[in-house]
């Protein structure tokens, strides 16, 4: 059975695209099976995973009009028409390979945006409207039972910036879920907004099960994901820590998640032990409620896009092919990049142990 982990904040600018591909391939790197969802309308990480062929619009329409390619298009058509999906989850349909074994990605689709407003609808009238109650549940049925039938060890959504009704049912679906934060006032101010609506999201969907009779455990919506973490990146490092102006933020950011965040969020059991992640956080800097710090990719990330690989997976090749940038030796990068594989290491194993 497949271990479901959702990355989320509804601020956009938070790197959540970049850091589902990178903790997807740690994963896969530590030898399990990943499937990545792309269930942003805007399909950020689907073009991360085919490069530049997400540029050609001709490539692109003739990839989702192949029935042999396994999207989310089809599945959203589907579900919003009211037909079967039966077909397409016991199908033999192609998930989209990276170039990293094991690593699989699901494609996004414009479409997804139509589906949220019909699940956001559906949760408000489902006990009015019997026909509608089936709608919320669907999806994360269909993508569970999408990644159990291709054996995999870990689903990772990447969500869209919003608080509509399909992250609701995907984040309330899902076995964990990890935070992204950026150190600026704006994602502060989300963090105490993201508490309230988690909360608010809790009580949604426990009268949604009582007013629908989905009282059994087997529902998909089992409303109950467990906060694993945060991950503060986007900072600017100095002598290999944050600079002192992204060091305050991180730390009223940090005070903000202990103090306030989880202590609401374990009222209603969605947050693992503090205990727990001391305990593999043990020979770090870090502490609980942190899963990881990233300083900023700077030049990486640009060959990091060009070649659809994580920036400490770039080859000594791949870095030598842009040069110097801004006075950044191919040394340096290198260097850089090595520091990088080691934050993603880190992370996958504790991820691994906590949700052992």
């Amino acid at each position: 059975m497949s271990k479901s982990i959702c990355l989320f904040n509804h601020k956009g600018g938070v790197s959540k695209t970049t850091t589902a591909f990178n903790l997807g391939w740690s994963l896969a790197e530590a030898g399990k099976r990943v499937l990545m969802i792309d269930l942003d309308s805007q399909c950020n990480l689907t073009g991360l995973v085919m490069g530049y062929i997400a540029i050609d619009d001709d490539a692109m329409i003739n990839f989702y009009n192949n029935r042999n390619n396994l999207t989310m298009q089809p599945i959203v058509r589907s579900l919003i028409d009211g037909h079967s999906v039966s077909r397409i989850v016991s199908s033999d349909g192609n998930l989209l390979r990276t170039q990293k074994e094991n690593l699989f990605c699901l494609p996004g689709h414009l479409d997804v945006s139509d589906l949220d407003a019909q699940i956001s609808v559906s949760l408000k009238i489902a006990q009015g409207v019997p026909a509608t109650r089936n709608i919320p549940g669907n999806l994360p049925g269909v993508l569970k039972n999408i990644a159990d039938n291709h054996n995999m060890d870990y689903v990772i959504y990447d969500l869209s910036p919003n608080v509509g009704g399909l992250n609701e049912v995907i984040l309330m679906s899902s076995d964990y879920f990890i935070v992204l934060t950026s150190p600026d006032y704006y994602c502060l101010q989300a963090i105490g907004s993201l508490e309230k609506n988690i909360r608010k999201w809790k009580r949604e969907i426990c009268r949604f099960r009582e007013d629908n009779d989905f009282t059994s455990d087997a529902y998909f919506i089992r409303n109950a994901p467990k906060f694993l973490g945060a991950i503060q990146q986007r900072y600017r490092p100095r002598n290999e820590r944050p600079a002192v102006a992204f060091q305050r933020w991180i730390d009223i950011i940090g005070r903000e998640i202990n103090e306030k965040f989880v202590p609401s969020l374990s009222d209603i059991d969605c947050v693992i032990s503090s205990d727990d992640l001391r305990d593999v956080l043990i020979g770090s800097e870090l502490h609980p409620y942190d899963l990881a710090h990233v300083p900023d990719f700077n030049s990486l990330i640009a060959i990091s896009q060009q070649v659809s690989k994580p920036v400490f997976a770039l080859s000594d090749d791949d870095i030598a092919q842009i040069g110097n940038v801004g006075g950044i030796t191919k040394e340096n990068m290198i260097g850089n990049r090595d520091k990088f594989r080691g934050i993603f290491e880190a992370l996958a194993q504790r991820v691994i142990a906590l949700t052992a």
